[in-house]
Order: C-alpha cells, then sequence, then structure tokens
C-alpha cells in the first residue's frame, strides 16, 4: 500500500520537523496528548511490534486505562503502525486507539511525531489528535504477571553431556613382582567393642539480656492499627533527604476532632511504589510498599496545635511514575478521600487544621 501524499499532508500539519530514517523504536515513550499523559512500552522484532500503553487524564488521574497492542513498520514509508489490542485495566471511557508514528528531530534530539485515532461503534475512526513523545528508556517496562512479553525468548537446548568413558586399567608388567593376596578374615575370632572416649558436658549459654525499655516521645501521635508489614525504625538518612526536598503541598483539610484515621493504598496501577511518611516532621513509617491494601493507622493530634502536616515521601518511582497515592481520611463522622503524587525531587504534603467544636 502507498501513503505517500496523505503521509506527507500529514507531517507537513505536525510542523517543521525533519523526518528520520527508520531506526530501532523499541523501549519506554512518554509525552501528551489532548489533555492526557501517555507512555508507550515497545517492543520490536524486526518489522513487528507489540507492547502495551498506559495513559490517563491529566486533571483526573484516576481516569485511566492499560490496553495491549499490536503493529508493524512500512520500511516503503518509513512509518510504524500501532492498533489497540486488549484492556488490561480501564477505570473510566477509555477506548482503543490507532497511532500512525514516525521519527523526527526537534532541537537536537530525537522523538517521535505522529497522529492518534480513537476507535468507536461500528469500527469507525473519530478524533485524531496530534502527539509528540520521548524515549525516557531503552527497554519497554515489563509488567510481570500483568502483561507477559510478546515475543518471548526461545528456551536454550539442552547441552549433551558426553558419555563417560570406563577407566583404562594398566596391566602389570611382566617383570613386576606379584601383589600379595590380604589374609582371610578369621570370622569366628571375636571382635573387641570399639572404646567410646566420653566428652566433659558443655556449659549451658548466659540466658539473653533484656533490652531496655525505649523512651517514647509524647510529641508523636499515637499509631493505633499499624500495618502487619509497618515499621517505625528510624533511618536519619530518610529524615535528612526528605528535608531536602521541596515541599508540595497536595490537599488541605479542617477537621473538629483529635483522633483521626488514615488509609493508604496505591493510586491506579500496583507498581512497586515505596515510601515512608512523616508527622510533622517525625518519621513514622519507613520502606511501606503501596497497594491495593492499605496501610492504615489512626493519629490523635495535640492540642494546642492548629497545623499539622502528613509528608509523603517517596523512596522510589515504582515500574509506572511518579510515586501515587490514595489516602482516605476518617474524622469523626466525615470521610475524605485524597490523593497525592510524590517525585524524587517533591515531597507530597497534607495540611490538617484543628479547630476544636466550641462548647
Amino acid at each position: 500500500m502507498k501513503f505517500s501524499l496523505r503521509y506527507i499532508m500529514l507531517f507537513f500539519l505536525l510542523g517543521s520537523a525533519v523526518i528520520l530514517p527508520a531506526q530501532k523504536i523499541a523501549g519506554t515513550w512518554e509525552g501528551k496528548m489532548d489533555g492526557e499523559f501517555i507512555q508507550i512500552n515497545i517492543d520490536q522484532k524486526g518489522n513487528q511490534l507489540c507492547g502495551y500503553t498506559y495513559d490517563y487524564e491529566l486533571m483526573n488521574r484516576a481516569s485511566h486505562c492499560i490496553a495491549t497492542f499490536d503493529g508493524y513498520y512500512d520500511p516503503e514509508n518509513k512509518l510504524f503502525f500501532i492498533a489497540g489490542k486488549r484492556f488490561i485495566e480501564n477505570s473510566g471511557s477509555h477506548v482503543h486507539m490507532r497511532m500512525m508514528l514516525a521519527f523526527a528531530k526537534e532541537d537536537g534530539r530525537t522523538i517521535l511525531i505522529g497522529q492518534v485515532s480513537t476507535e468507536i461503534m461500528g469500527g469507525f475512526m473519530q478524533g485524531r489528535v496530534d502527539m509528540k513523545l520521548s524515549r525516557v528508556s531503552a527497554r519497554p517496562q515489563q509488567l510481570g504477571g500483568i502483561v507477559e512479553p510478546c515475543f518471548p525468548k526461545p528456551p536454550r537446548p539442552a547441552v549433551k553431556q558426553p558419555a563417560a568413558r570406563p577407566p583404562v586399567v594398566k596391566q602389570p608388567a611382566a617383570t613386576a613382582k606379584p601383589i600379595p593376596s590380604k589374609p582371610t578374615p578369621d570370622v569366628n575370632k571375636p571382635v573387641s567393642p570399639p572404646v567410646v572416649k566420653k566428652l566433659p558436658p558443655r556449659p549451658l549459654p548466659a540466658p539473653p539480656k533484656k533490652p531496655k525499655p525505649l523512651a517514647i516521645d509524647s510529641s508523636l501521635p499515637t499509631i493505633l492499627k499499624p500495618s502487619r508489614n509497618a515499621t517505625a525504625l528510624p533511618n536519619k538518612e530518610i529524615v535528612q533527604s526528605m528535608k531536602l526536598r521541596k515541599k508540595s503541598e497536595q490537599n488541605r483539610l479542617e477537621v473538629n476532632v483529635k483522633k483521626i484515621n488514615l488509609k493508604v493504598y496505591d493510586n491506579g496501577v500496583v507498581d512497586n511504589d515505596t515510601v515512608s511518611i512523616f508527622y510533622n516532621g517525625q518519621l513514622l513509617l519507613s520502606h511501606q510498599r503501596l497497594s491495593e491494601t492499605a496501610l492504615e493507622f489512626d493519629i490523635e493530634l495535640k492540642d494546642g496545635v492548629e497545623r499539622h502536616e502528613i509528608i509523603m515521601y517517596a523512596e522510589n518511582l515504582g515500574g509506572i511514575p511518579p510515586n501515587t497515592a490514595l489516602i482516605v481520611v476518617t474524622a469523626g463522622d466525615k470521610r475524605y478521600e485524597l490523593r497525592s503524587k510524590a517525585s524524587l525531587e517533591e515531597n507530597a504534603v497534607l495540611i490538617i487544621t484543628y479547630k476544636p467544636k466550641p462548647f
């Protein structure tokens, strides 16, 4: 098939980017399209393409989807074609996409440019959107157990072991003296029992010393319901790193009760996001992996203090950056759902203002 005139018009509309000849497209590409963030993970074998896309609305991170795709490279027109195949996750009204991509040069770097069309009922296409993507990794991210590799490596052939050769027995030379045979033991001769040497008993080890009780800081909140894998070990390096990062205020709440309950989940795809949680600068939990199971704890706000800070410190960005969390706060009979986004440069901060009820 020949699409030359159509594609020349397409890339004319995309701007003055210089179209480059074909090269390896495999890897992770990221960009924005019509109010959405999109990440494309592409695997390549010859002219065949496959992988998965992950995209979400910039104004509503909860509206996201993950979908697998198939595709191919058209060497005559130097274009890549991708078509959505199957949804792995779809939290909103997302539909399958079709993409037409090509390499281009912009500001001295190689990018991908192209158009995106969406598939609606009846198989027709609508809403062509221009798109530019930058490569963030030369290898596609793998979601183990969620999206299997589309080009699995063939098993290695078994290595045949050489057959064992029988040992070579050298015959004695004609001049060698004959080897005397061993005398036959007398079975009727009584055998004396072996001598067993008794060892002195080992002394018992000293009982372990009881650890000294930890001093409790009355300024810290009481964690009433920690998660089963929660730890509150002090970590000087995490505290120092937290103080060096910028604070990004994500949400602000006003409560009129002292005791509040917090549940922290991974927001979206569970991709091994790990966080540490601080309360007013004090480390509460460290090295906590976010998942669909909540990290749950209660905090009792201190009297006389109006502003309280809950800080989410990202220890990594997981498989799909950034490090995101869903925080469910229960204060008395009120319940709030909040979302936070932390990076390796910024901490996500939740501000809680405590104003008790007037008597």
